[in-house]
């Protein structure tokens, strides 16, 4: 307990003091440069994962880490891996779009272990440890209790990510499938916001047709220790690899998740 304890509150610490550099930047961001035709990259993502990559190096110098802008960094006890996210939801941000957080996980043995995730213009820390629950801002959470699709509220993960002719494409078929199956159709351009609105009971489900690993590692174990299901598309378990496919759901909706939008 006491070492689960030291890894959340590293990585909250971590995660807020992020944030608040994120937050300060964001005011006075300037140009953003693109990393392909249509991924931008700011002085905020580069910034934010130098933080939090000496962060944890410091204070677990053994632990393997991965992060978005760096890519892996290897330690002597690759059993532990931080998987980190400086600022999820970047095309967000750029534009000033409060939909985007902050993602520090550690998975152990290639499992998540804890996940921390700061949604700075929001005001939310979300923190979740493996068998532990899940909470935000120190309250427990939980996800919906709906069961009827037809009142269900799914969100869908971003077009031109990835292979964009492969996805767009994909993502099409799931908007026209998603409506004609649930209330309502989303997008907010950010994974960590829409796998913590699933956590806390605000979606019921989330579609993500291209992830990696900092995508995902910190939602995946908020979302099943709020009482949910996060697995591959098929309804398989994740792998946490690149360009997997993946959804997010309360549970209860997760098969008929998987029959309307399995490919």
């Amino acid at each position: 307990m006491n070492e689960i304890s030291e890894f959340l509150k590293v990585a909250e610490d971590l995660a807020r003091k992020a944030g608040e550099v994120c937050l300060e930047l964001q005011s006075n961001l300037g140009d953003v440069k693109y990393k392909s035709v249509k991924d931008v990259v700011t002085v905020a993502d580069v910034t934010s994962e130098k933080l939090i990559v000496d962060g944890l190096r410091k204070a677990f110098p053994t632990h393997s880490i991965r992060t978005e802008e760096a890519g892996v960094i290897e330690g002597e006890d690759s059993r532990y891996r931080w998987i980190i996210d400086p600022v999820d939801g970047t095309v967000n941000f750029s534009r000033g779009i409060p939909f985007w957080g902050i993602s520090i996980a550690l998975h152990f043995e290639g499992r998540p272990l804890v996940a921390v995730v700061n949604l700075p213009k929001l005001g939310e820390m979300f923190v979740a440890a493996k068998g532990q629950g899940a909470f935000m801002n120190g309250r427990p959470i939980h996800v919906s209790r709906e069961d009827n699709p037809t009142h269900a509220i799914v969100s869908n993960g971003d077009f031109n990510v990835g292979e964009v002719l492969k996805i767009n494409a994909q993502n099409s078929r799931n908007f026209a499938r998603e409506a004609e199956t649930f209330e309502r159709v989303k997008c907010f351009g950010s994974a960590v916001i829409e796998g913590c609105f699933t956590a806390c009971g605000r979606l019921d489900c989330f579609v993500m047709t291209m992830s990696y690993p900092w995508d995902i590692a910190a939602i995946a174990l908020l979302v099943e220790e709020a009482g949910g299901r996060s697995t591959h598309i098929d309804g398989s378990p994740m792998q946490f690899v690149d360009a997997e496919q993946v959804i997010f759901s309360n549970g209860l909706l997760h098969e008929v998740l998987v029959k309307t939008v399995a490919p």
